[in-house]
């Protein structure tokens, strides 16, 4: 609840270290509140945000007007602000939950938008926020890969439905590496990020209850996800949801699986891949997973040097990274400014002298090759999976 808050939210002193890189050499690069450097008002930063929260709770807001409610759903969650606020400031606040616990405040209130109402319906019908059918989920699979025994990929449903060579070339990945997996089959639902990026708990913890039970029914220990979104997720808000202090099976990001089989040598790569590349770290396994002590940066880096790939690093990288722009329901809702957002990071990873993006998350692939198409850039955006399925081969 937003009233659990009121003493962090006297605690902010509007000093506006939230919306800058902690390193103010970066000069071009120091933004790092995407809406802030966007819209221009307080509003859109996370002190303004802070103050429309205390406000509505005690009292000072009553009437929730169009112009409020684009405020507070066009941050995309990216967790920016919290990194510099704990990091620079005696604030400590969790901004990340508090703006999630702001979001279904509004959504409480009648407030929430018409975008993410249609896919919290597509979710309830379909299992996925696309609007496309549930029995074609799985029409990527190719036959032969998949076995009734060890580790389940969960795909989720941007790979599935949106950009399919990152779930194929993940089980062509584990299936080179002899790893026996299997998957959910129509047994897999949304993992409900979605939902509860936007405020709507209550159908979040539903889709979570499913997909927690089928996990388990198939007796599977350990869980790899080659979604940032579903990695969060699962990983760290399942527990929450469903008042869990354990799940019963571990979670890993496909790119820390990965590693793991790199330092125990059972995968080696015999040609290596000649590429120069950056790589943009998605906020839902890092800064959002740093909060728990947990980050992952180092790991996908890893599998990429052992390919043999350099790395050029942006900037703002790791917990400085600039949000793609499409979390938190904004790419539905605000696209121009999850575009506009995109667009500002592939002109950073121009700034390096690349003209190749590697990232770790399916949706920060869609967004970034979404603003190299529009803006007519020559770059090309690759997922983890794509690159090291080409060396594995």
């Amino acid at each position: 609840m937003l009233s659990d808050y009121l003493g962090e939210f006297s605690h902010c002193f509007h000093c506006h270290l939230c919306t800058v890189a902690d390193w103010h050499k970066l000069d071009r690069w120091l933004p790092i509140c995407p809406t802030f450097a966007y819209y221009g008002f307080e509003s859109f930063s996370a002190a303004g945000r802070v103050e429309i929260a205390r406000a509505l709770v005690e009292g000072e807001i009553d009437d929730v007007t169009p112009r409020i409610a684009q405020i507070i759903f066009s941050c995309t969650g990216c967790g920016a602000c919290f990194e510099q606020c704990n990091e620079l400031t005696g604030f400590k606040a969790n901004h990340t939950k508090i703006f999630e616990d702001l979001k279904e405040n509004l959504v409480e209130r009648g407030h929430a938008l018409p975008k993410h109402i249609g896919f919290a319906k597509s979710i309830e019908e379909n299992h996925n926020p696309y609007y496309e059918p549930h029995e074609a989920r799985f029409e990527w699979l190719e036959e032969g890969l998949t076995k009734d025994e060890g580790v389940v990929y969960f795909a989720g449903c941007t790979s599935s439905y949106r950009e399919q060579q990152i779930a194929k070339t993940t089980v062509r990945s584990l299936d080179a590496a002899d790893i026996p997996f299997r998957v959910l089959g129509e047994d897999e639902w949304c993992c409900g990020s979605p939902l509860l990026r936007t405020g709507q708990r209550d159908k979040a913890k539903e889709t979570a209850k499913h997909n927690v039970e089928a996990i388990k029914k198939t007796g599977a220990k350990t869980i790899i996800t080659s979604c940032a979104g579903c990695y969060r997720m699962i990983k760290s808000d399942y527990p929450k949801l469903l008042g869990l202090r354990r799940l019963g099976f571990d979670v890993v990001h496909s790119s820390q699986f990965f590693a793991s089989l790199i330092d125990e040598g059972k995968v080696k790569f015999d040609d290596k891949i000649d590429m120069t590349s950056t790589y943009h770290d998605p906020c839902h396994i890092g800064r959002h997973m740093g909060v728990y002590g947990e980050p992952v940066y180092d790991e996908p880096r890893k599998v990429l040097e052992e390919i043999g790939v350099k790395i050029v690093e942006m900037p703002r990288n790791r917990e400085n990274a600039w949000c793609c722009g499409s979390g938190g329901g904004v790419k539905s809702a605000f696209p121009d400014f999850a575009l506009w957002t995109a667009g500002e990071r592939v002109k950073e990873a121009e700034s390096v002298g690349v003209d190749t993006i590697v990232t770790s998350c399916p949706f920060c692939v869609r967004n970034l090759t979404d603003a190299v198409e529009e803006f007519g850039k020559p770059f090309k955006v690759y997922d983890l999976s794509e690159i090291l399925s080409e060396a594995l081969k």
